[in-house]
């Protein structure tokens, strides 16, 4: 659970979790402050204390989200690990589910997708197109076997996601992308699955800057994408 400036939530969030987890015995809560200057972490260590299994690690400044998620990543332990957003605009009821078709579809890692969900207003429309615009270009660019790379939750054998971890080098929105993109080139077995969003979840306004650096960062993936294809053929 990556967490950042989440003071007034995370200490709720991880208790429910927690719950939830009750159905899978012998699992494990890794929270990762990423350098917030609230009190996420103390929160979130108050959390620890009164929970079973929970690890909170912290970054001295933030770098990112996906920095976040290489770090929880890299110290988890259990042979399959569930990456999911500390706010919990994605529910966490879903998890024992989701491991579950994990097992059942043989599968090394599994998406989430929330587009639907994005639907009837719940997402402005600008958000929306952008994220189809954005869908469409990796489809084309990458020919992933998913529709979707960017939901907060996604479920992946810790076999294969310690072993494209290090070698991420986005640790900022591309992230998710630069993830996925690794694993199938890895020979990771993929899948995807429809997954629900909290009611009353919304999304913050993509910043000019954001955009600009989520294209940079795409584009540096395609082309590490493309210089391993050539690399693969000699």
């Amino acid at each position: 659970m990556p967490a950042y400036q989440l003071g007034s939530s995370i200490h709720h969030n991880i208790l429910e979790v927690a719950s939830v987890l009750e159905a899978l015995p012998g699992s494990e809560i890794i929270v990762v402050d990423d350098g917030s200057t609230d009190d996420t972490f103390a929160q979130a260590t108050k959390a620890a204390g009164e929970a079973a299994a929970v690890r909170v690690l912290r970054h001295d400044t933030n770098l990112g989200k996906g920095g976040a998620l290489r770090t929880g990543g890299l110290a988890a332990e259990r042979p399959v690990v569930v990456l999911l957003d500390g706010d919990l605009d994605l529910p966490p009821d879903q998890i024992p589910d989701l491991v579950e078709t994990l097992s059942e579809r043989d599968l090394d890692v599994l998406v989430g997708t929330k587009r639907y969900g994005m639907s009837g207003g719940r997402y402005p429309w600008k958000r929306r197109l952008l994220s189809g615009v954005f869908r469409l270009v990796i489809r084309i660019l990458f020919r992933l076997q998913v529709s979707e790379t960017q939901t907060g939750l996604k479920l992946f054998r810790r076999d294969v996601l310690q072993a494209v971890l290090p070698d991420l080098t986005v640790t900022r929105y591309a992230f998710d992308l630069e993830l996925l993109v690794r694993a199938d080139r890895y020979g990771a077995r993929i899948g995807e699955v429809p997954v629900a969003l909290r009611v009353g979840a919304s999304s913050a306004p993509l910043s000019m800057s954001t955009l600009w650096e989520m294209g940079r960062d795409t584009f540096k993936i395609f082309w590490w994408s493309l210089r391993s294809r050539d690399a693969s053929r000699e």
